[in-house]
């Protein structure tokens, strides 16, 4: 399973400028995501996964993690929208798949929410997954469903858009009921943050967005499948075979994509000899950082059985009940 950012930062705090340094400090993340980046451009495993998405109406919208789609398989009608953005899957193997190229065209538009409000509108609603902060604020701009910009007072501020405080335990719904959503903005907050959807008076609920901590003004790709690879049914699966970005910013209970502590461990002594100007130290732990990437990929991905895969959406908190 992939590593924690935290146990990441323990690992390699201590190649650290010259002599080390402590976890916490932001000179270390700086140094991680540097490691990180030079593991990324070495072929480490990882830098390619498997994503599974829901395509509703041949659409579907992709993590910042996602940085190109490879290949694409459409796996067949699903029952209903999940109540989460997607699946991660330390896999990169695929059977049945085509090209990407075949198979997707890009939206030039950016989204700030996975999928869109049901037909009508509805109320939205802010779910934290942990208590937050008093000072904790979500701000969500759009339209009614005549397509007249939401405008609000919040404390007798007017707001373009509508401003909800969200509350642990506790769903706390816009008065005004939106039809379509331009833009989000919210604090940083302490854990991942739900939008959902709510429409009382038809007892239907269902999901929106899951905005991580450090995340303040979401904005997604979408793709939307070719005809000829389209399902004939609203709602379909579809895994994504993808070469995978560094996040700008990880949170320590968020999954770096590599699982490798040795190589993790080779790739920061080799950056901390490159400082010291320790150059053929540095060219020998960039030989045996080598070494061990080729022996991980040629390990994982030659398999005559099925591959291990391991669940787990990198967004998401569950949320019970809610359909489409």
């Amino acid at each position: 399973m992939p590593l924690l950012y935290s146990e990441a930062k323990t690992i390699l705090s201590k190649f650290a400028g010259a002599g080390g340094q402590c976890p916490g400090t932001k000179s270390v993340d700086l140094f991680v995501r540097e490691v990180l980046q030079f593991m990324l451009y070495q072929g480490s495993y990882g830098n390619e996964r498997k994503f599974c998405f829901n395509a509703e109406n041949g659409c579907f919208t992709i993590p910042y993690e996602l940085e190109t789609p490879l290949k694409v398989k459409v796996d067949g009608r699903v029952g209903s929208v999940w109540d989460k953005w997607y699946e991660f899957h330390s896999t990169s193997i695929l059977d049945g798949c085509i090209a990407a190229q075949d198979a997707l065209f890009e939206d030039t538009n950016e989204y700030s929410t996975v999928y869109d409000l049901p037909t009508g509108g509805a109320q939205i609603g802010a779910v934290p997954t942990i208590k937050e902060n008093s000072d904790c604020f979500i701000i969500i701009q759009g339209e009614d469903p005549t397509g007249r910009e939401i405008i609000t007072y919040h404390n007798g501020e007017r707001i373009v858009g509508e401003k909800l405080t969200p509350v642990w335990g506790q769903n706390v719904y816009t008065q005004s009921t939106f039809g379509r959503v331009t833009s989000v903005y919210k604090s940083i907050t302490n854990g991942y943050l739900n939008l959902v959807w709510n429409k009382p008076d038809k007892y239907l609920k269902g999901f929106l967005a899951d905005y991580s901590p450090l995340e303040q003004k979401p904005a997604y790709r979408r793709f939307q499948l070719t005809a000829a690879c389209a399902c004939k049914h609203s709602l379909a699966k579809v895994s994504v075979i993808g070469r995978i970005r560094l996040k700008e910013n990880y949170t320590d209970n968020d999954r770096i994509p590599f699982d490798n502590i040795y190589a993790l461990s080779l790739a920061g002594q080799t950056i901390n000899a490159n400082y010291r100007e320790k150059i053929d130290i540095a060219a020998a732990k960039t030989k045996m950082l080598g070494g061990v990437v080729n022996q991980e990929n040629s390990y994982k991905k030659v398999n005559p059985g099925l591959p291990i895969e391991v669940y787990r959406p990198l967004s998401g908190g569950s949320i019970k009940g809610v359909n489409r």
